[in-house]
């Protein structure tokens, strides 16, 4: 996979760092950004980073957009700290979305409360739906979200005395052809659960087909949970806590476009969660 990057054009503009222009949330964060910068007259270009495996070449385009950008959008760990310094060193904003840097004066950070959403859907599980195994399917280990959302539903589970096996804890990589991969070969090594969290709605959509398919019923024997929420997750009939990620590229344009402005902002902020209860869980 080649960068995809900004063209020819002379002004300075917005520019949108991601490890992956083909993912869903990377789309649906662009989606809002794009909506809010646009519509503020500002040039926007995205550029995809998660193929480049040169450190050279990584470094020659991120050397090109700090000599064009004015602000710099970068989603989920699309670059380092010295990356995000390298881009920056001519001047250019930075608003972070679901990343973080540890660097003094570190731009500012959009995400979502992973923590919040992770207490919403294990406590649905256990006060209203009785269960007590649950299993959880994790995102890419790489991403901040994916850490946070795995740390959470531990520490939840830990609070509702819930005993899950290391086993219990898969890895779906925010996929959902590995999230029913991974979820099959429990399955078929005899693995005993009663809910299903995913660290996404996508892959808790995955989840509910492969159970449905393997002849178990859901949520009858098994209740399926997932973060996040879009349509496929209403068609599919999937529980959630609906986190809009549309708003988050919203969200994180306008802190941009205070940047631009003059304003120095910076510190975490996080967009709240809510439930939405559908037939994947009780």
């Amino acid at each position: 996979m080649s960068a995809r990057g900004p063209g020819d054009a002379s002004e300075r503009q917005v520019v949108a760092l991601t490890n992956n222009l083909d993912g869903v949330f990377q789309r649906s964060v662009l989606r809002g950004a794009t909506e809010v910068l646009g519509a503020a007259g500002a040039a926007v270009s995205a550029v995809e980073l998660g193929g480049v495996e040169q450190a050279s070449e990584l470094q020659e385009i991120l050397a090109g957009v700090a000599r064009r950008a004015a602000g710099v959008l970068v989603i989920s760990n699309a670059v380092s700290g010295e990356g995000l310094s390298t881009v920056t060193s001519a001047g250019a904003v930075a608003t972070l979305v679901s990343h973080r840097s540890q660097a003094p004066q570190a731009p500012p950070t959009l995400m979502f409360d992973n923590r919040q959403g992770l207490q919403q859907l294990v406590a649905h599980l256990v006060h209203d739906c009785g269960r007590s195994r649950p299993v959880f399917i994790g995102g890419d280990a790489s991403q901040l979200d994916a850490q946070e959302r795995q740390r959470a539903f531990l520490d939840e589970a830990a609070r509702h005395d819930l005993r899950v096996p290391e086993g219990n804890l898969l890895t779906g990589d925010f996929t959902p052809h590995r999230a029913s991969e991974a979820l099959q070969a429990l399955m078929a090594a005899g693995g005993r659960f009663d809910a299903v969290v995913a660290a996404d709605y996508l892959m808790a959509i995955a989840a509910n087909e492969t159970l449905r398919k393997a002849g178990v019923r859901v949520p009858e024997d098994v209740a399926v949970v997932g973060f996040g929420d879009g349509p496929e997750a209403e068609r599919a009939g999937v529980t959630t806590v609906a986190a809009d990620v549309e708003e988050l590229g919203r969200r994180a344009a306008r802190q941009l476009l205070a940047q631009l402005s003059g304003r120095r902002l910076s510190g975490r902020t996080l967009l709240s969660t809510h439930l939405v209860r559908r037939a994947s869980s009780c």
